[in-house]
């Protein structure tokens, strides 16, 4: 220390007893030190000075009830002191003159503002904690830049940190907590710098920055906002580098024409949509992810513009990313989707985008939907896994596909509806439940060099009288027709088509061309099974089995086994319509793990499957325990067990717990069930190319079951194992008993069931699919007797299960009964 030292004490002797009469003594450069104890002062400082907290910081508190205990005009220093105001209309400590260097200290007030920096005022606040439940915590109107770093700002009235005017300010090492308003708000021409600063629990937009105020956020996490994250509404600059939001209303919303960079932003656990442009706004997205939010991962609307390289979006509720409206553009470059709700990328309303090497993988409806006079270009993707179409363009869309790869659509690899267009080239549709490509209702399509390879039904299907050119192209390997014409007027150019090894002959010559129609591929319709999908509407338009079998929640691994022996029975089947020889394959199944797995709908799937592909005859499911196959009396099993089977010809027996036929239960257990399973035996080969069996039941009683005879060992090769839901699959579940009976499942009850099913065990007891549906049944009553008692409940507190109704949720190990 420097300067003269003056010393305060309310019971030293010869020390001063207030600080207004250390300052009325004190030269510039004086340092005055304050003894413990509480000083009730209003204290205006008019001199360069240092006023200190002799034991530290806790000790000293400067109270004033009346005015502001601090009022500062000059540059002052102060340390490990507590400034309190109790005045309703006045801060606790103003800076109005000069740069205020202020440590370790507590800002508290009841009023309007904490702390105040204006005119030529600026303060360093460092280490320090301000609180005020009245008001805002600091405001900035000074030119003069001041700084918070290493702060804390809690329990505030209404924004922790407001910079207006002119303001300017530096934000570093800070955290926000509890505040009524914003954590940051920005208005006016104001500019601030904000880093590694978090804030939390806001009720308004944690970030808010608006009118001609510029920003520059750098590793700011957001999270538990009520309100959005991040809220930009201003002309002036704005650039948000490696910042986070977490658990907020919207992750990002940009408005009224503002320009705004983000660099490796993301989004969680957003209640709507992780980023949303709106009001003729342009947003530049570099590297960034957005995950398991409400909505759509990014939405566009109202002329926005959208600029955005390497934008993951992964598990949103909606669209992937939204393009809505006339005017409103986005430029999307290695764009990923993965696993959203509705579809990955939907461009509508007139609005247009441009895609470069975008990747798809799996999505509630169409991998990219183009309608209602939209324009789409899509140079280089990758579509794996739609739930309806890969591609779809229908009311007047227009889109450009070049370099392009589809796989496993559940619908058709292409959809081309009403007035869509579509110009496609160096491009493959692969795998899909229906048409490599189907064009129908006054869709045109021009496709170039492409190849529709192994699909449901046609390779390309024509059924529209509007232009449309294959040429170039191949089909192979579709279950249907490599090219079907359906109309005899259709305006259909084809140039150079290879087209083999599909399952029946092309049909695209009209009689007066001297060829004929083939008659429809199998599950083929005369207008598209999932037109309403197609079209975005969503809906259960979806017929083809295997396209509901991929449409199922979680169960990736039994997919992945039946799709294989679908496969394999298609190749078999080619091979002896070929003359060639039919290796031997058994198609009997053993479907093993807990209940509640779909195991019963997998094999109705499965054996709808095979009808389609000619292998069974009607493909129908007969569904017996047993109690079905054993009789009381001696003679009676084999009678009951040969009906059953017999009901089964042409389709598929499923014998439920059957290891129970082998259980040694004595009584009427080991003899009785050993003659049924004994009679399954030799059944399953009298009629080996009738009927497929499958015996389902737990993974280690199946085993056994299987080594007690062995006949079953040599007849059931393949075991396929149905694993537990895990906890997203589990809410998943609830979500779709929700939209089946028009309720929807608040985000925060979302959240508290997927930690409640993280943590229940997965033992014998858990009942899967069927718990998630008595839980969905819990929940539905909890909310009937809970607005019983309302007279004036709305439509949407009808529809709106919250986590009020979960309070029949038991401890952690216990599961719902």
């Amino acid at each position: 220390m420097t300067g003269q030292l003056i010393s305060v004490s309310a019971v030293e002797p010869g020390q001063h007893r207030s600080l207004a009469g250390a300052l009325a003594t004190a030269p510039d450069g004086a340092v005055i030190s304050v003894g413990p104890g509480r000083y009730t002062e209003a204290l205006v400082v008019t001199r360069q000075v240092t006023i200190t907290a002799e034991d530290g910081p806790g000790t000293v508190e400067i109270l004033s009830e009346t005015g502001t205990p601090l009022n500062l005009l000059a540059p002052v220093t102060l340390s490990g002191l507590t400034v309190r105001s109790t005045d309703q209309e006045a801060p606790a400590l103003i800076s109005q003159e000069g740069r205020s260097t202020i440590t370790e200290c507590e800002i508290s007030a009841q009023g309007w503002a904490a702390l105040v920096a204006h005119e030529r005022g600026a303060v360093n606040l460092a280490d320090s904690r301000v609180t005020n439940p009245g008001g805002a915590g600091v405001v900035i109107t000074a030119s003069v830049r001041s700084q918070l770093r290493q702060c804390r700002f809690e329990d505030l009235g209404t924004s922790a940190v407001v910079v207006a005017q002119r303001g300017r300010l530096s934000v570093s090492g800070c955290h926000i907590a509890r505040v009524a308003g914003n954590g940051i708000c920005l208005n006016g021409d104001a500019s601030v710098a904000v880093s590694d600063t978090v804030i939390a629990g806001a009720a308004k937009p944690a970030v808010a920055v608006e009118e001609g105020a510029s920003a520059d956020l750098r590793r700011v996490t957001v999270r538990e906002s009520e309100g959005v994250g991040f809220y930009l509404a201003t002309t002036g600059s704005v650039s948000v580098d490696d910042c986070q939001a977490e658990r907020t209303a919207e992750g990002l919303l940009v408005s009224q024409r503002t320009t705004a960079t983000l660099s490796q932003f993301r989004v969680s656990n957003a209640r709507e949509h992780g980023l949303r442009a709106a009001g003729q706004s342009t947003l530049t997205v570099r590297g960034c992810v957005i995950t398991d939010v409400g909505g759509a991962g990014v939405l566009l609307t109202d002329g926005s513009t959208l600029d955005a390289e390497e934008l993951v979006v992964s598990t949103p509720a909606g669209a992937g990313v939204g393009v809505h409206a006339e005017g409103t553009t986005a430029s999307l470059t290695r764009l990923r989707v993965r696993d959203s709700g509705g579809n990955a990328v939907e461009v509508v309303e007139g609005a247009t985008a441009e895609l470069t090497r975008m990747e798809v993988e799996r999505c509630g409806a169409a991998a990219v939907l183009v309608a209602e006079n939209a324009k789409v270009g899509v140079d280089g993707g990758s579509v794996q896994g739609a739930r309806t179409s890969g591609l779809a363009v229908t009311k007047g869309g227009t889109a450009a596909f070049t370099g392009c790869d589809v796989y496993g659509s559940g619908g058709d690899g292409v959809f081309v509806g009403k007035g869509g267009r579509v110009v496609m080239s160096g491009s493959r549709s692969r795998g899909s439940g229906g048409h490599g490509v189907q064009v129908t209702a006054e869709g045109s399509a021009e496709l170039t060099g492409c190849e529709f390879t192994d699909n449901g039904s046609d390779g390309v299907h024509v059924q529209t009288a509007e232009p449309v050119t294959v040429r170039d192209c191949v089909t192979r390997g579709n279950t249907g027709a490599g090219l079907r014409r359906l109309l005899a007027d259709a305006r259909l150019t084809v140039t150079s088509l290879t087209s083999e090894r599909n399952g029946f002959p092309d049909a695209y010559l009209t009689a007066g061309e001297g060829g004929a129609a083939a008659a429809p591929a199998p599950g083929a319709a005369s207008q598209p099974a999932h037109a309403e999908t197609a079209n975005g509407n969503g809906g259960d338009s979806l017929s083809a089995p295997l396209a509901e079998l991929h449409g199922l929640v979680g169960l990736e691994g039994v997919k992945r086994d039946v799709t294989g022996l679908v496969n394999l029975n298609r190749m078999a089947k080619r091979r002896q319509e070929a003359g060639l020889s039919v290796p031997p394959m058994s198609r009997h199944l053993v479907f093993a793990g807990a209940p509640g797995t779909g195991k019963t709908t997998v094999g109705r799937l499965y054996g709808a499957i095979l009808a389609e592909l000619g292998v069974l005859t009607s493909g129908h499911l007969v569904e017996v325990a047993r109690a079905d196959l054993v009789a009381q009396i001696i003679g009676g099993t084999a009678i009951k067990t040969t009906e059953a089977f017999t009901k089964a010809l042409g389709g598929v027996l499923f014998i439920d717990e059957a290891y129970t036929l082998s259980a040694q239960s004595g009584g009427t257990g080991p003899d009785f069930g050993r003659e049924a399973i004994d009679t399954i035996v030799k059944l399953m080969e009298d009629h080996r190319s009738e009927v497929v069996v499958i015996v389902a039941g737990y993974s280690k009683e199946m085993r056994e079951f299987l080594a007690s005879n062995p006949g079953l060992e040599s007849r059931f090769t393949r075991t396929i194992e149905f694993e537990n839901y895990d906890a997203d699959e589990m809410v998943t579940i609830i979500r779709q008993q929700c939209e089946r009976h028009d309720y929807q499942l608040d985000h925060d009850a979302a959240v508290v069931l997927r930690d409640y099913f993280e943590v229940l065990p997965k033992d014998a007891t858990f009942g899967n699919g069927r718990t998630a549906r008595k839980t969905f049944e819990h929940m539905v009553d909890r909310q009937a007797s809970r607005l019983a008692v309302t007279s004036d409940a709305s439509t949407s507190d009808l529809t709106k299960l919250t986590v009020a109704d979960l309070d029949f949720l038991k401890p952690a190990g216990q599961p719902v009964t």
